[in-house]
């Protein structure tokens, strides 16, 4: 794999301008210019907090022998069969690389950082010469789902809450799982919605749907009385 390797020119970080003409430091050269696909920059937005974006995309390289691919790779690593498994640190957010040639990274807070960690994915796979292409990995990116949280109140009646929802879209079994779980009927998504008042957004690409369903749950539990 090391032989007849391509070596992309080296990148330097910068600080780059944003269209006001604010500093954002730390990020590669080129990734302020894309579209944040999560709709918004950072990892909050109107109350609501992403707590985890996985995307995927391309490596631009055929397929991969992962087997070798994690025999030469020197960071944090663990090799399955068809993949491998790979963390830049104990707390950064997880990089799978398939057999196919394809990636997904998962435990992202933001779409800022999945770049990041596309980038840094880019690095590690170009230094031991597996033939990976920077442009099609970032061109390539996009989210396949979003876990978003919230909170409605200090305290929900869920016995309450799943009747409210309606049977029809919602479960309660509090012996199996602590939580209602609901099923909005507009935006294919999951949630769950925790007696603490708090409430878990799976399934969602954008955060605009999220914070529609928090709406339409905020709207129908004000008027059933159950949230002031």
């Amino acid at each position: 794999m090391a032989e007849h390797r391509t070596r992309l020119s080296q990148r330097r970080w910068k600080p780059t301008l944003t269209t006001d003409q604010t500093l954002i430091p730390s990020l590669p050269v080129g990734i302020c210019r894309m579209e944040t696909p999560v709709g918004t920059e950072g990892t909050e937005f109107r109350g609501l907090k992403i707590v985890n974006v996985v995307a995927s995309g391309v490596l631009g390289a055929g397929e991969i022998d992962t087997d070798v691919l994690g025999a030469e790779l020197s960071v944090e690593k663990t090799v399955m069969p068809g993949r491998v498994y790979l963390k830049s640190d104990d707390h950064s957010p997880v990089s799978m690389v398939f057999r196919s040639g394809s990636y997904t990274i998962a435990g992202a807070s933001s779409w800022e950082s999945v770049l990041e960690v596309v980038d840094w994915l880019f690095e590690t796979l170009d230094s031991i010469g597996a033939g990976v292409n920077r442009e099609e990995m970032l061109d390539s990116v996009s989210v396949k789902y979003m876990v978003v949280t919230g909170a409605l109140s200090d305290g929900l009646d869920l016995a309450a809450v799943v009747v409210a929802l309606g049977m029809e879209s919602s479960e309660y079994e509090p012996e199996q799982f602590p939580a209602v779980i609901h099923r909005p009927e507009n935006i294919d998504c999951t949630v769950l919605l925790f007696s603490t008042g708090k409430v878990t957004i799976t399934g969602v690409r954008n955060v605009q749907d999220a914070y529609e369903v928090y709406e339409n749950l905020e709207q129908t539990l004000r008027e059933g009385k159950l949230i002031s």
